[in-house]
């Protein structure tokens, strides 16, 4: 398999290079400003209701700011210009002055955390040094920190959607497709040793997660933009628009040519709608969504908090099980005013979750994969000898 392209190859990879130096346009900047992006999505609705936004307590401009009385019992400090969770602090009060970090893993004192941001404004030293303190979101999802799920979005369709895991380190990161169907290690993409791979868990909130980042897209006047939103207890909540991806800039990330290709098909066509050019567009989640009417997706009947954790925290612990039961609870959701085509497609993406952890749990643990892949290579002699032992790896498996 091919992973990969230079940036000149591909029209995709090539705007994110050039926004990683330099955001485009004036409305890229404002969107990408963590404070005035939240005024105007104040506007926006979809269907009736509003997208989440995380409650501000306070905007502050110096780290001699960050005081136990700005911070409270729980809060989430953020420096308001960073990337990839740069300066992001989640903290909970332990004591007189000391925190505990739901990032980190570690307690601070308050002292700590303001020599810890300034060292955050060296990464950034043409940035106007600002920092967000905000409420801490809760998700229904296993940890602490709610799942990040980043919609790769090429105005109105989505092309990718990566499920980020922040509360183990490193991190954990898993993917589906613009039809929600999880992807493959080492068939789709191709992770760093910074990362470890995850079992993808299809959001209790995926309706209106999708309907928002169908909608956030069309605000901007980019071919591509990643839409960053949380999957909470209360629903979908606003994240972050990013123009320049740095995990795939910086390869941190590979996706495989066919991947790419895929890519670049969805950012030609996002060009030509732009140029309000005609663009025959296949039947996808995507297309579903936007000939569904929003106020029906919005009344669309969820889980129960209670019932997706417990079905979810399986699943997610390698027990595709619970992917199978999540899909039937959703498909019952039918018999409570939920869309048929809507319903079925978020049924059958849990059922390919449940699919792709028992596939998953049946193959060569990722180090043996690579060891592997490492003897064809050095030695294509040992081929043979290679598969024999993959093969009997997957009966002692059964």
């Amino acid at each position: 398999m091919d992973f990969d392209k230079a940036d000149h190859e591909s029209p995709y990879l090539s705007f994110l290079a050039a926004e990683f130096q330099k955001r485009g346009t004036k409305l890229r900047r404002t969107l990408s400003n963590k404070t005035k992006v939240h005024r105007m999505l104040r506007e926006i609705t979809v269907g009736g209701t509003h997208i989440g936004l995380p409650q501000q307590y306070n905007v502050l401009t110096s780290p001699n700011q960050i005081t136990s009385e700005s911070l409270g019992e729980r809060a989430a400090l953020k420096f308001a210009h960073g990337w990839s969770a740069r300066g992001v602090m989640l903290l909970e009060r332990t004591g007189a002055e000391r925190y505990f970090d739901h990032f980190s893993l570690r307690e601070w004192s308050l002292q700590e955390i303001r020599e810890k941001q300034q060292e955050t404004t060296a990464s950034f030293p043409k940035k106007k040094p600002a920092w967000i303190i905000e409420e801490m979101l809760h998700g229904p999802q296993p940890g602490t920190i709610p799942f990040d799920y980043k919609f790769y979005m090429f105005q109105g369709q989505i092309g990718l959607v990566s499920q980020i895991d922040r509360n183990s380190s490193p991190l954990r990161n898993a993917f589906f497709d613009g039809n929600l169907n999880p992807l493959v290690e080492e068939q789709d993409f191709r992770l760093s040793s910074k990362i470890q791979p995850a079992a993808p868990l299809v959001p209790r909130s995926a309706v209106m997660l999708s309907r928002w980042a169908v909608e956030l897209s069309q605000m901007t006047d980019a071919p591509f933009v990643r839409v960053d939103l949380y999957d909470t207890e209360n629903g979908p909540y606003f994240g972050e628009f990013t123009f320049s991806s740095g995990a795939e800039h910086r390869r941190t990330i590979k996706f495989s040519r066919k991947m790419l290709n895929t890519f670049d098909h969805m950012f030609v066509n996002a060009e030509k709608m732009l140029n309000s050019d005609a663009v025959d567009l296949p039947e996808s989640w995507s297309t579903l969504l936007q000939s569904t009417d929003s106020e029906a997706l919005a009344s669309q009947p969820l889980l129960s908090v209670t019932e997706y954790e417990r079905l979810a925290h399986y699943l997610y612990n390698q027990g595709e099980l619970g992917g199978f039961r999540l899909a039937e609870a959703q498909e019952a959701l039918a018999d409570h005013g939920a869309d048929a085509a809507v319903n079925q497609y978020v049924s059958e993406a849990h059922r390919s979750a449940a699919r792709w952890v028992k596939a998953d749990r049946k193959s060569p643990p990722r180090g043996l994969r690579e060891a592997l892949q490492q003897v064809r290579k050095d030695h294509p002699p040992a081929q043979v000898i290679a598969r024999k032992a993959h093969r009997t790896f997957r009966r002692l498996m059964q």
